[in-house]
This record gives structure tokens, C-alpha cells and sequence, in this order.
């Protein structure tokens, strides 16, 4: 099977899935969905994996981006749209919840789904993108002083870090990145 990259148009995925079988591709295609959790997430993502977004979408979020509680809501709607227009089309959705479940669980409930489970977004504010990885207080980081642990998360994605030998310095979100 192939699971796709993250989409925002699904008139996007079902060509794809049509070029797809034309070029002999057959085996199953699974539509990668994004939830909209944030206006800044959703920028940096659509940026960093050069999703195209439809002018419609990009105007709705630009309209609630201090917002944050109506972007979560939207969202949720626009997330159950989503998988109401691909369902015919697949059996299977793959969601990149990048540990953020809250609009995800929404999503499923929209559909009909029961989940069992509340989100737990206890560390949202403690989650800093960095390109492609999450760095949080505890995680051990790459730095240009070597390797330390996350002591702090300042909201503009600075971190204080003690590094490995005992300093503890401050660096900007560009200047670390998680260890795995």
C-alpha cells in the first residue's frame, strides 16, 4: 500500500489515485490527512511539506488565526468533510495527529465513531514544532554546544537547555533539534 502525504484537496488525492492505476499502480492508496489543529501549525507544515492549499482554505484560516479555539472547531468540520468526500473512494484513513488527538477524536465522533477516550492535551503548550520532529521539556536536543536536556519552552520555540557536562543555556528554536 502507499500512504500519501499530507492533502487539504481531495479532487487532489482522487486524480493521484487515478494516475495511479494508469501508470499499473494497483495496490491500495491510503489518503495521509493532517488535522487542523493550529494556525501556525498548519502554515509551518503546509510550508515545510509544500502542500498546496486551496485560496479558499488559506482565507478561512487566515480569518481565525488569533483564534485558536475556532481553527480546533473548524478543524473538526472540515476534517469530517474530508473524510466524508474520501470514504468512497478508500477504505482506510491514516491521520497525522503529530500527538496532538483532540481534533483527530473530533473528527471520529463527527463520523460516528465512539471514542473511548479523552484527549489528553496536558502537554500541547510544551510542544514546540521543529521541522519535522517535536522537542518537549525532558527530551534531549542537538546542539551547537553539544547535547542537552529540554529544561524550558519559551512560547516564541526558545529552549533552555543543560547541556551535557552542566551549563545551562538558552537557545533559539532554530539553534536545537531533538535527538532520537
Amino acid at each position: 500500500f502507499i500512504i500519501t502525504q499530507m492533502f487539504f484537496d481531495t479532487k487532489v488525492f482522487a486524480t493521484f489515485v487515478e494516475d495511479c492505476k494508469k501508470w499499473g499502480i494497483n495496490c491500495p492508496v491510503v489518503p495521509g490527512l493532517m488535522c487542523i489543529n493550529a494556525y501556525a501549525g498548519f502554515c509551518k507544515m503546509t510550508k515545510f511539506c509544500k502542500t498546496r492549499v486551496t485560496p479558499e482554505l488559506q482565507a478561512k484560516m487566515d480569518s481565525m488565526k488569533d483564534d485558536p479555539d475556532a481553527v480546533k472547531a473548524f478543524g473538526v468540520e472540515f476534517g469530517i468533510q474530508m473524510c466524508k468526500d474520501l470514504t468512497p473512494l478508500v477504505d482506510v484513513l491514516h491521520f497525522y495527529t503529530l500527538n496532538l488527538e483532540k481534533v483527530t477524536f473530533g473528527i471520529l465522533e463527527g463520523l460516528g465513531y465512539e471514542v473511548k477516550s479523552a484527549a489528553d492535551e496536558a502537554d500541547a503548550e510544551s510542544m514546540v514544532a521543529k521541522g519535522s520532529a517535536w522537542a518537549r521539556v525532558g527530551d534531549t536536543v542537538k546542539t551547537s554546544k553539544g547535547n542537552g536536556v529540554v529544561q524550558e519552552i519559551g512560547k516564541d520555540g526558545s529552549a533552555v537547555v543543560a547541556i551535557e557536562g552542566g551549563e545551562t543555556l538558552t537557545f533559539k528554536k532554530e539553534e536545537y533539534s531533538k535527538v532520537f
